[in-house]
């Protein structure tokens, strides 16, 4: 048995918690909000509640295993509401509504043109093909070059198309703008645009597509809550407010965390903290080798994320999950990509789960959450001057798509931009979807599970493998925690 500490309670330091309780080592999470979750924790502004970050929960199986993993009954702890449709979609001259219904979506397909309905289904059908062999790939640690040599990766490679990107590889199969974003715009999900993300990405609206999208009452962040629960309930200790100032390093092997308020010595630490942030400032320059501060300093990074949380006196007829498309939206990607200072045009997503779930707001009233993806802290963009500008925009679009000036409703509006996710969430240059996800960064070449360059410290989160992502985050603590299993037999 190992005693642990964990850093950070976000979705991964909590999931490889309760996973390595089972296993029967001693685990300390150190968090260093009064709450747990990170960025996607809950927020509270008055009477009016927010997800910080995520709000889509897709692919149950991967935390249907981690509660199989931690010995826990899933459907007691959690109960899930079924989305259709699985979000309404705002175009410049029409609006589509995806279901998790094959044949429901073909009609939404065949409606733009005809002919797009068989096109999604072949579509569909490829996808089915490649989940099921990049799954295995996802699922396993991939620490070095020769693991492109296991059998599942060769098996897979067929199916990759490792050179195209998500919006080559649709434009071959779907032959309508509208209906390829329909299919791409997840690649923001990841932090990037469809046109630069890797086609393995088609997996990720197919995940959608095929599993459903769920509401959780309370949102998303109550998945967290929830699992820190049972984290304490079966044995862990949980510090909240308790700030992890460094690691302690010694002759390249992490011995335990040091803070102003403590120094304890750890058999082994798991890092949930952003990685980039970590190496920064939990590090000396050089004491970590392949990953100094020079190099993450180098290193590519995903978009950013301009927030708008706005407690409403009524609750609108939206519905759960909506996205608005900028009126060029292939310009206003490759704007979002190069991290130019114009955010005019922007797209954006809004969130309206208080229709179906009244724990949210007072009665009668609703919490609306917006996300507009933005360039991170490399855009010379002043926040404090174009944050009225970027709101205001947002409002008159929402007006001219829907009709609906939610402006004479506000009973409440926060405000969290770039640079509040670098100051206040530790999230480096406000990159709230971590490293990039070219092949230049993924797989063997991400920050490894067991981190190579420091003996017992091992990673969880979006900036390790298999990458960003609540599914991906949740696998990376059954990785995580596989490699202490292994260790402690």
């Amino acid at each position: 048995m190992s005693n642990i500490a964990i850093i950070g309670a976000g979705p991964g330091g909590l999931a490889a918690g309760l996973i390595l309780l089972n296993q029967g080592h001693q685990v300390t999470i150190y968090e260093k909000d009064p709450r747990v979750g990170g960025r996607s924790k809950r927020l509270t502004f008055g009477p009016y509640h927010f997800d910080s970050g995520p709000t889509f929960f897709m692919y149950q199986p991967i935390l249907r295993e981690v509660f199989e993993k931690a010995n826990l009954d899933f459907d007691k702890h959690l109960q899930l509401t079924p989305l259709d449709p699985l979000y309404t979609l705002y175009f410049n001259d029409r609006i589509l509504k995806p279901s998790s219904d094959i044949n429901q979506t073909k009609e939404v397909f065949e409606s733009v043109y005809p002919g797009a309905g068989d096109d999604y289904v072949k579509w569909y059908q490829k996808q089915t093909i490649k989940f099921k062999r990049v799954m295995p790939i996802l699922q396993k640690p991939f620490p070095n070059i020769f693991h492109f040599l296991r059998a599942d990766v060769l098996k897979g490679a067929p199916v990759l198309h490792p050179f195209q990107s998500v919006f080559k590889y649709l434009s071959k199969l779907i032959h309508h703008d509208d209906l390829i974003h329909t299919l791409s715009f997840q690649a923001k999900y990841l932090g990037m645009a469809s046109f630069e993300a890797p086609s393995v990405f088609t997996i990720l609206p197919y995940l959608e597509h095929m599993g459903g999208l769920y509401h959780v009452e309370g949102g998303l962040n109550q998945v967290n809550e929830t699992m820190a629960k049972l984290f304490v309930e079966n044995g862990g200790k949980l510090h909240l407010n308790t700030k992890v100032d460094r690691l302690w390093i010694e002759k390249r092997s992490v011995k335990g965390i040091i803070s102003d308020q403590l120094q304890q010595s750890f058999d082994d630490v798991v890092l949930n903290a952003d990685f980039a942030y970590s190496m920064l400032a939990m590090t000396k320059n050089k004491e970590v080798k392949t990953y100094h501060h020079q190099k993450i300093k180098s290193m590519k990074y995903s978009v950013s994320a301009f927030m708008m949380y706005v407690g409403l006196d009524t609750i609108f007829d939206f519905d759960h999950h909506n996205v608005f498309f900028s009126k060029s939206y292939e310009g206003y990607l490759k704007r979002l990509m190069s991290a130019s200072s114009d955010v005019s045009d922007m797209s954006f997503y809004m969130h309206n789960p208080s229709k179906i779930d009244k724990t949210l707001a007072p009665k009668g009233h609703s919490s609306l959450y917006i996300l507009v993806p933005v360039p991170n802290l490399d855009a010379n963009i002043d926040w404090k001057k174009e944050q009225e500008t970027l709101k205001k925009q947002v409002y008159a679009t929402i007006l001219e798509k829907t009709g609906i000036d939610i402006t004479k409703h506000i009973q409440m509006e926060q405000i969290l931009t770039p640079q509040e996710w670098q100051d206040d969430f530790n999230v480096y240059k406000g990159a709230v979807f971590n490293l990039t996800h070219g092949f230049d960064q993924m797989l063997h070449k991400r920050p490894q599970n067991k981190f190579k360059q420091l003996k017992h410290l091992y990673l969880v989160g979006g900036g390790t493998h298999p990458g960003s992502g609540l599914p991906t985050i949740y696998q990376s603590a059954i990785i995580t925690s596989q490699y202490l299993k292994t260790k402690k037999a």
